[in-house]
């Protein structure tokens, strides 16, 4: 293994010193040879990635959140977080990625659910801006059930404190059209996003590039949205006084 994975590694040097164009998972994988002086990197890279959505959202996210991702240990995290301390001295702006219509989270969201073998939930933790600060991901065994509970959703805005949030999953069936499930999940995420002082922008559903839900078409959606929020829980409880 110690070998395979050593011939992986002069490759990348090569293709380094070869003036290769590099992908970023290709960049932070190289950059975590120096924390993991063996062994392959490849998917710890990806996983960070995926959650943190940019090189730049790694290497400057907070050390302790760097290490809820499987494989990232004390030294891996202060490592990049040490890194993102040299980068804010530099210049250069990275792209971030903006969801600041439908129409940008549509794409956004055929770019991650197509090809998905199996039903994936995530949660899009956008800045005031609109930028994505965090891409949570949730699975399951099941390919056609995903389970999230509450308290994980609050543990996620109390860490990354988003200013809205966009909620996406996909359906293997061929339709996108949500189930009582669904509907029961958008109404918790609601009251949550409600709790924590967050607006729930959006649920999209995913069956294929040109078959896509969105809650805030649906009449109900506005009804979740009012009755599923404290202020209308704080009436309810002094009305029941």
């Amino acid at each position: 293994m110690e070998n395979k994975h050593s011939g992986h590694r002069k490759r990348m040097y090569e293709k380094l010193s070869g003036g290769d164009k590099l992908f970023d998972h290709e960049i932070l994988e190289m950059l975590l040879y120096g924390v993991y002086r063996q062994g392959n990197t490849n998917g710890i890279a990806h996983d960070l990635l995926n959650r943190f959505v940019s090189i730049k959202g790694v290497v400057t996210a907070d050390p302790h959140e760097l290490m809820t991702v499987d494989g990232v240990g004390e030294s891996a995290a202060y490592f990049l977080a040490t890194l993102g301390k040299c980068f804010e001295s530099f210049s250069s702006v990275e792209w971030l990625a903006s969801l600041k219509t439908r129409e940008d989270a549509k794409k956004f969201i055929k770019m991650r659910f197509r090809g998905k073998p199996e039903e994936y939930l995530e949660l899009y933790l956008l800045s005031r801006g609109g930028n994505v600060k965090r891409v949570v991901t949730f699975t399951s065994e099941d390919v056609n059930r995903v389970v999230l509970t509450a308290e994980k959703i609050v543990e996620i805005i109390s860490l990354v404190k988003p200013y809205r949030i966009i909620a996406a999953h996909n359906h293997l069936n061929g339709s996108s059209q949500p189930s009582e499930n669904d509907v029961n999940f958008t109404k918790e995420l609601q009251m949550i996003c409600s709790m924590n002082n967050v607006e729930l922008v959006e649920h999209f559903i995913y069956a294929g590039d040109d078959n896509i839900y969105c809650f805030f078409d649906d009449k109900r959606f506005e009804n979740i949205k009012q009755s599923y929020s404290m202020d209308n829980v704080i009436k309810w409880i002094e009305k029941s006084n």
